[in-house]
């Protein structure tokens, strides 16, 4: 680590969920900072295209490392991870709805470097109007200011400092750094040697209040928070919370209970008890009202990703490495599946002009030359004609060679085709489906073999097993899930079968690295995991990397059966089916030496490696 009197470097941690377009600016912004960065955004299981437009956008940045999550883990415990894994003496917290300057963080490292007491630090926080965003200087809520502010009587009195709103938003702003009780989490940069005195964020804060909490543990410690207002960023807000209001506000409220007892009960035991408590839950059901009954008449304000899509395209277009003639073009069907989302940025940034085709192309234009294109393979063909030199199908096996048949003599003279382990675990299954997949994944891959050799075409398969991408994924995710939502997993028999999952992102690296190898041309992989492990081990990796407690209750299959057809009836959990419950206890572990020799294929172990950069 760069010593602080040498070049003072600062990690910045951007806690993200499905921050839109913005998350991308927002990295960008901070990597073209004056001095020295490291970026780690730590994903809360986003479904957006926001991971996407990131590695697009800078995925090939040694500074930028991308942490996923099975779950959402909230803001605090989020940045904590995060935190966990940075180096610089200085770190930065920082919303991915924020825009901030090339010389910001310089400006903030300055103002550090005046008074060695200085904890924290904030600056002006700008909303997408101009205005100062409330809350990025402010008093600490206490329960009296907040009765004052609730009741509205710091309209009244506001000489008299016991009459006067905890937001500092009216009041002028000061000529230079100044002391304050507490800034915003939307940009908070701290000095590592006070979070080493005072401990990290409070996990047991969901969202909202835990800077708040942050802010009075510092000042207890007696390191000094200062707001800066010559240093300005601009923050959309709200645009990671928009998609769930009524849950935003759940949580909100929530931690302000929380707040409020864990710093004030004995104090203010009287107010909290008759008047704030009730305040809070009135407050509560108020919000949820607003949200949810448009009848009332409250008129919203406009909506964050609005402002964010605006916001993001004033900004400078991605810089294209190569013009379109000079590059290779390829065919990626199925792009939307847990694969593309790595794949594409990977197949871009690596100079090829990608034309990605899905049933629902997600709207985030044509960046770093990649084209979406609306089709559904399954019912329609694309268009006949030359010119692709790779086509790459993340769609079911079964559809490429009717594609590959349409297509004739214009057929990529290079195609990658994605199957299943399945073609071996399903075959002898008690479902009928499982074993009509088995065989039409077989019979797939002979057509695949057969047309290729009438058509000189170099064709390879690959056949991973256990697909995980955190967040998006039927098979890690459904256990987090499932965990997080009722505090236990059901196992059968100690549950011992042997499981290897594979990560989305290594089977889209091992993609890239067959396209131009001789060696993977003709043959079919099977791409497993790095780690072998029972799927009883599986479940307690997956309730750690989301810090639940992992209770396990073993019950008779026939039990677990009923219980899997019962979740299946939840539409997020209806993947689900009693076949599962079977396999449990089976092996369903693959050789992948094969790849590793042909491919230098090097999966990662289970959750518990070092995620890859970018």
């Amino acid at each position: 680590m760069l010593g602080d009197a040498v070049q003072p470097a600062v990690s910045v941690i951007i806690v993200n969920f499905n921050g839109g377009p913005l998350l991308a600016e927002c990295v960008r912004s901070v990597l073209a900072s004056t001095v020295p960065v490291e970026v780690l955004v730590a994903d809360n299981a986003s479904t957006d295209t926001s991971l996407i437009e990131l590695r697009l956008a800078g995925g090939g940045d040694a500074r930028l490392t991308i942490l996923e999550s099975p779950a959402n883990l909230g803001f605090a415990r989020a940045n904590n991870r995060a935190l966990a894994r940075s180096r610089h003496g200085y770190v930065l917290f920082l919303n991915p709805d924020c825009l901030v300057a090339p010389d910001t963080l310089a400006s903030m490292l300055a103002v550090f470097a005046q008074d060695p007491a200085i904890g924290m630090a904030g600056c002006l926080i700008r909303n997408p109007d101009g205005s100062e965003q409330p809350g990025c200087r402010r008093s600490i809520p206490t329960p009296w200011r907040t009765f004052v502010q609730v009741t509205g009587l710091d309209r009244f009195q506001t000489r008299d400092s016991r009459f006067r709103s905890y937001l500092l938003t009216n009041q002028p702003l000061p000529a230079g750094p100044a002391p304050v009780e507490a800034i915003s989490g939307a940009f908070m940069m701290v000095r590592r040697a006070a979070i080493e005195t005072v401990g990290p964020m409070d996990e047991g804060y969901f969202m909202h209040f835990e800077d708040l909490d942050w802010c009075l543990r510092f000042q207890r410690q007696g390191w000094q928070i200062v707001f800066v207002p010559q240093v300005e960023i601009l923050h959309v807000g709200g645009v990671c919370s928009s998609t769930r209001p009524m849950r935003v506000e759940y949580h909100k409220h929530l931690g302000m209970a929380r707040f409020y007892r864990k710093f004030f009960q004995d104090s203010h035991y009287l107010l909290m008890s008759v008047v704030l408590a009730p305040a809070i839950l009135t407050r509560f059901a108020w919000r949820l009202a607003v949200h949810g009954l448009g009848w009332l008449g409250v008129k919203p304000r406009r909506h964050p990703q609005v402002l964010a899509s605006q916001v993001a395209r004033q900004c400078a277009p991605y810089p294209v490495a190569l013009s379109p003639g000079d590059r290779r073009r390829v065919m990626v069907t199925g792009a939307t599946s847990l694969i593309g989302d790595y794949l594409l940025p990977l197949l871009a940034n690596a100079g090829f002009e990608v034309h990605a085709l899905s049933r629902n192309p997600p709207d985030y234009g044509r960046k770093a030359g990649i084209h979406w294109h609306h089709l559904d393979i399954a019912r329609a063909r694309p268009e006949r004609g030359p010119g692709f030199d790779v086509l790459i199908h993340l769609a079911p096996l079964a559809t490429l060679p009717p594609l590959m048949e349409a297509l004739g003599d214009s057929c990529p003279r290079r195609i990658i085709g994605f199957g299943s382990t399945s073609v071996f675990t399903k075959v002898d299954s008690a479902l009928e489906k499982e074993r009509q997949l088995s065989a039409g994944l077989r019979a797939a891959e002979e057509r695949i073999a057969d047309f290729s050799a009438a058509h000189g075409i170099a064709w390879t398969v690959f056949r991973p097993t256990l697909v995980y991408h955190l967040g998006r994924d039927k098979n890690v995710t459904t256990i987090a899930e499932f965990l997080r939502r009722f505090g236990f997993f059901p196992l059968v028999n100690g549950s011992s079968g042997l499981r290897q999952p594979v990560h989305a992102e290594d089977l889209a690296r091992a993609t890239l690295a067959a396209i131009d190898n001789p060696r993977s041309f003709g043959k079919a992989y099977n791409l497993s995991g790095g780690e072998i492990l029972t799927y009883r081990d599986m479940v307690v990796r997956t309730a750690t990397a989301i810090g639940v407690r992992c209770r396990l209750v073993d019950i008779p299959l026939s039990l677990l059966k009923t219980v899997i057809q019962l979740v299946a009836l939840v539409p997020r959990f209806g993947h689900l089916n009693p076949e599962m419950a079977t396999r449990i206890n089976h092996d369903m572990y693959f050789d992948n030496h094969d790849a590793q020799q042909d491919l230098g294929f090097s999966p990662r172990r289970f959750l518990g490696a070092e995620p890859r950069d970018g």
